[in-house]
């Protein structure tokens, strides 16, 4: 498994239950296009996009989204778009609450 390499692996339980993306037990291990959770077995792919101006990171992806690379960043580019626009309010209220979230675990972590 590599950010760059592209190739498919498999879930592993261990992947399912650990950090990602700074949340616990597995919590955000989940495909950016269509928010499946992966499962141990599941087939998931990081579709290296860093090299695509405006393309938004290294997402993964789960079997059923996975493609060409043009046709990820292009609904990466959408769904960002929306959250932008249409969905602006929830995408300032999920930044506040990931900020309020990490104001609390660091906090915690200062005991």
């Amino acid at each position: 498994m590599s950010f760059t390499d592209g190739k498919p692996f498999t879930a592993t339980e261990a992947q399912c239950k650990g950090p990602w993306l700074g949340r616990p037990n597995g919590e955000l291990f989940r495909c950016f296009l269509c928010g499946h959770k992966f499962e141990p077995g599941d087939v998931v792919r990081w579709q290296y996009t860093n090299d695509v101006s405006g393309a938004g990171g290294i997402p993964l992806v789960c079997e059923k989204c996975d493609g060409p690379k043009e046709v990820i960043v292009e609904e990466m580019r959408e769904g960002y778009a929306a959250v932008r626009g249409r969905y602006w309010y929830f995408a300032r209220a999920l930044a506040n609450e990931a900020g309020i979230v990490a104001a609390l675990e660091a906090e915690e972590r200062n005991r």
